[in-house]
Order: C-alpha cells, then sequence, then structure tokens
C-alpha cells in the first residue's frame, strides 16, 4: 500500500508542479483550452472549406450563414485566448510586466515538468497548424470573392451601365472604349 501511495504521490506532482506563489500550476485548465482551440480552429478550417465552395456555387444565402458562423467561432476563440492569458497571467503573478502585455505559453515552460512541457508544445504545434492553414484559405477566399466581384461588376457594366451612359459605338460605327468600360473586353479587335 506504501508503494501505491508513493506512486500516486508521485503522479499527483508530475501533473500539478508548483508555482512561485505556492500554487499547484494549472495544467489541466491549459490542455483544456489548447484541445478546445484546436478543435474550434478545426471547424473553422472546414466553415472556410464551405466558404470557398460557396464562393464558387455564387450562394447568397449559404455565405451569409458562413458568415455568422465564423463570427461566432472567432468569438469562441477569442473567449479562449483571453481565458488561456488569464491563467497565464495567474502563473506570472509575480511578474508586474505580464499584465500589460501578451503572454506566450514558452513563458510558462520553466514551471512545467519535461512531460507538462512535451504535451504543451505539442498543442501549440497543433493550434498553430491550424491557425496558419485558416489565414491561407482565408487569404484565398479574400483573393476569390474580391475576383468574383470584380467579374460581376464588369458584366453589369456590360449589361446595363455602359448602354445609358456612354455610347460604345461611335457615329462612324466604329467601335471605341470608354474610360470607365469593364476591364472583361479585350482591347484588341
Amino acid at each position: 500500500m506504501n508503494t501505491q501511495k508513493a506512486v500516486t504521490k508521485h503522479n499527483t506532482a508530475a501533473e500539478k508542479t508548483s508555482m512561485p506563489s505556492g500554487e499547484a500550476f494549472p495544467l489541466p485548465l491549459i490542455l483544456d483550452i489548447l484541445k478546445r482551440q484546436i478543435a474550434i480552429s478545426g471547424g473553422f478550417l472546414a466553415i472556410l472549406e464551405a466558404e470557398k465552395e460557396a464562393l464558387i456555387r455564387m450562394d447568397v444565402n449559404s455565405l451569409i450563414s458562413l458568415t455568422r458562423k465564423k463570427e461566432q467561432e472567432l468569438t469562441k476563440i477569442a473567449q479562449l485566448d483571453h481565458s488561456l492569458q488569464e491563467v497565464a497571467r495567474r502563473i506570472l503573478a509575480w511578474d508586474e510586466n505580464s499584465r500589460q502585455r501578451i503572454i506566450k505559453l514558452a513563458e510558462l515552460i520553466p514551471f512545467m515538468t519535461r512531460e507538462q512541457t512535451l504535451t504543451v508544445k505539442k498543442y501549440r504545434d497543433q493550434l498553430a497548424s491550424l491557425r496558419e492553414k485558416i489565414s491561407s484559405n482565408n487569404l484565398i477566399n479574400k483573393s476569390f470573392a474580391s475576383a468574383t466581384l470584380g467579374y460581376i461588376n464588369d458584366a453589369i457594366s456590360l449589361i446595363c451601365g455602359e448602354i445609358t451612359a456612354t455610347p460604345l459605338y461611335s457615329s462612324r460605327s466604329l467601335r471605341t472604349k470608354s474610360s470607365s468600360g469593364p476591364a472583361l473586353m479585350s482591347r484588341e479587335v
């Protein structure tokens, strides 16, 4: 029985390293926040993929719905980021400058055991990879949406804008291009 108590005591000590203030290191809370951020970021990546498909199909209703979902997920991510900062500030309570700046996970490593450090680094790397993919996909969607809007604007100008504003042909029936004409049409004939 003494061996079992010693193993339990060792496991508990490994899970909760003491902080300078004497409190137990809140690793389970940090890991929970990181796991939730990874799950939400994975879901956000799926929303961006759906958004790309909706952009390709020009499905406005889906785009509106996906925009709302993105806003909700971004709010959740921001709340989790805030929670993680609060936990980090508790750990670094002795550092008065920690209140005025963003604390990085790497700053918490001195308070962790080797196993804790490896686990946190693994989650941090997964989260960084997901956020990089999110940034890349968001940039692609933004670029695609901008190009699509440009084409739609050109098409509208071709269909109705230029007909009423400026004639496309001169009195000699030679084609002329107005300075505000769409970029979609070639200038060569």
